[in-house]
């Protein structure tokens, strides 16, 4: 019934609904620094009206909801754009920190090394004889291994490191899907009982937003009110109040493979679909970048190594041999060579190779060892004991599953020369350096302990004379620099080049990595400014609000005022 009691009735209603407009304004201005929130606005609508002989009448007003400002587009490519930035972000970061061990600016470079190294051999040939050049030159080799161990050796560090980050990252993604499940079961039940379930939500879409800086992910609302995650491939992390873990191992092969755990006991490889966030970051940078750059200095040092070692087993020091044994052991001596286990098998060839024994100095004999396809280290041994011109004087034997050769005879001793197959190479024998790739290669300890090994000299093929001050092999070896020996890509390049090249793609993708993360940044930038404008809180604009509401309050305040003297009015008129 309309009367003075609507009048109280209406105003009461206006005092709880500015009420209301008041203590959401405060929550937004005690919440202005808080990350994550979203600034709530109350929604009001009149109350229903009553029939009265002139019409329907008003009753007030009544609020009508708390609403939550959220931009739901933006938000999520919001989302999207910080998991890539993340991702490149990461990448930058451990790229420049593998690029500080490759750098050729500063003193102790690898390329520097490599000059060194092809400058001391040119010493040597410029002065055969003598002991320091010799000394020199071990020296300048002893360096340039440690810069390739070290460089390997830094590159493996990293991919360790990374490995111990994926765990970490791993369980901070399962925590919050878990939480997200949590809350979607939270954020239901409120909800059914009809409260406000706002800054839950916040909660929620600010577990996405932390998300998003590990993995890539996609979500979506359910009809049911359930916000569910997945993937960018479409694989599920959360589903309404059930969220599914991650987990990783390191396979043999020495690669991370990251497994989705679903339900009833299903598992799943999920590691090349993995797309954007730190976590994609470790993984791809530790087995596909890395692994790359691992690969490829192992085969600048493998080239090296065989490279060196085949002139230098071709060659002679101050003194011959009254005995040497390979550094490289097959696997079985009845295998083929190239089928043995060797390092370098794969780079013996059909040919041969000059064994040429020598008694108190002079020329005895020369024999030359055919290789065949297929031979096995017993059958070398068999064709040296065997051969017509050097049997007599040296036996070959299989030692520890490695070629020995020793000289029948005091005052006999034996060179090598004119190896057209590379199998003194693969064997070790008469060599340079030892190992197979950037970490092992080293320096040869018959080289090593003895200076006199150096093979700077060569022995005449058809007499087996040696000259003295005899530089040639040394020649050849300096003359290694200059050679295009090293394929990369398609084409040859010399060692110096091969490692630019590297060090270049290095120093590329770490810029686009660069590159790319700033992009990413100013995406971010952009739908965080977005979102911020929908869900952001203004304090000049809560002010104005609460001046608002202010004097709504003490509007409907003056309203019972009214109603009260209009009682007072009725009752004096009763009196």
């Amino acid at each position: 019934m309309p009367g003075i009691n609507s009048i109280l009735e209406m105003a009461s209603r206006a005092l709880m609904a500015e009420q209301v407009g008041l203590e959401v304004t405060n929550h937004n201005v005690a919440n202005v620094n808080t990350a994550g929130y979203s600034r709530q606005t109350v929604s009001f609508e009149t109350s229903y009206p009553v029939p009265s002989a002139y019409g329907p009448l008003g009753t007030g007003v009544r609020v009508a909801g708390i609403k939550r400002a959220f931009d739901a587009v933006a938000t999520a490519r919001l989302n999207e754009n910080t998991a890539k930035r993340a991702e490149y972000q990461n990448r930058q970061a451990i790229l420049e920190q593998v690029a500080a061990y490759f750098n050729e600016t500063q003193e102790g470079g690898l390329n520097e090394a490599l000059s060194a190294f092809w400058a001391a051999w040119q010493d040597v040939a410029d002065n055969p004889n003598n002991t320091a050049e010799r000394l020199v030159l071990i020296g300048k080799a002893q360096d340039l291994a440690e810069a390739f161990s070290s460089r390997a050796a830094a590159l493996v560090e990293a991919r360790e490191t990374l490995v111990q980050q994926v765990s970490p990252s791993i369980q901070a993604i399962n925590a919050h899907t878990a939480k997200l499940a949590q809350l979607n079961s939270d954020i239901k039940e409120m909800e059914a009982g009809g409260g406000n379930a706002n800054d839950l939500r916040d909660q929620r879409q600010q577990e996405l937003d932390q998300l998003a800086e590990l993995i890539g992910i996609r979500y979506y609302t359910t009809a049911e009110g359930d916000l569910n995650v997945t993937l960018t491939n479409g694989v599920s992390l959360v589903q309404g109040s059930l969220a599914f873990e991650l987990d990783f191992q390191v396979t043999p092969a020495d690669s991370i493979t990251v497994q989705w755990l679903g339900p009833n006991g299903v598992t799943q490889d999920i590691t090349a679909l993995l797309s954007g966030g730190k976590l994609t970051a470790l993984v791809n940078v530790r087995d596909e970048v890395l692994t790359q750059y691992q690969q490829e200095l192992d085969e600048l040092a493998r080239e090296l190594i065989v490279q060196v070692n085949s002139q230098h087993s071709q060659g002679v020091g101050l003194s011959l041999f009254t005995a040497v044994t390979g550094t490289y052991s097959v696997d079985s001596a009845a295998n083929p060579l190239n089928a043995a286990g060797l390092p370098f098998g794969d780079r013996i060839m059909p040919g041969s190779f000059q064994l040429q024994v020598e008694r108190q100095g002079s020329p005895l004999a020369r024999g030359t060892i055919t290789v065949v396809p297929g031979m096995s280290l017993n059958a070398l041994v068999a064709a040296i004991n065997g051969d017509p011109q050097v049997g007599a004087y040296v036996t070959a034997s299989v030692v520890n599953n490695r070629l020995q050769i020793v000289a029948n005879q005091a005052g006999d001793s034996f060179g090598f020369s004119q190896d057209t197959s590379r199998v003194l190479m693969a064997l070790g024998v008469n060599t340079f350096f030892t190992g197979d790739k950037a970490y092992t290669l080293d320096l040869n300890p018959l080289v090593s302990a003895d200076p006199s090994n150096v093979a700077a000299g060569q022995l005449d093929p058809n007499t087996g004379a040696r000259a003295v001050g005899d530089n040639r092999n040394a020649l050849a070896l300096a003359s290694l620099e200059n050679a295009a020996l090293v394929p990369v890509a398609g084409e040859d390049l010399t060692f110096s080049d091969a490692y630019n090249r590297l060090v270049t793609d290095l120093g590329l993708e770490t810029e686009q990595a660069g590159t790319a993360a700033d992009f990413y940044q100013s995406l971010v930038e952009q739908f965080r400014q977005l979102r911020d404008n929908v869900s952001g809180v203004s304090l000049d604009e809560e002010l104005s609000n609460l001046i608002k509401y202010q004097r709504a309050y003490q509007a409907a305040a003056r309203l019972i005022t009214v109603a009260d003297e209009l009682y007072q009015t009725l009752l004096a008129i009763k009196r």
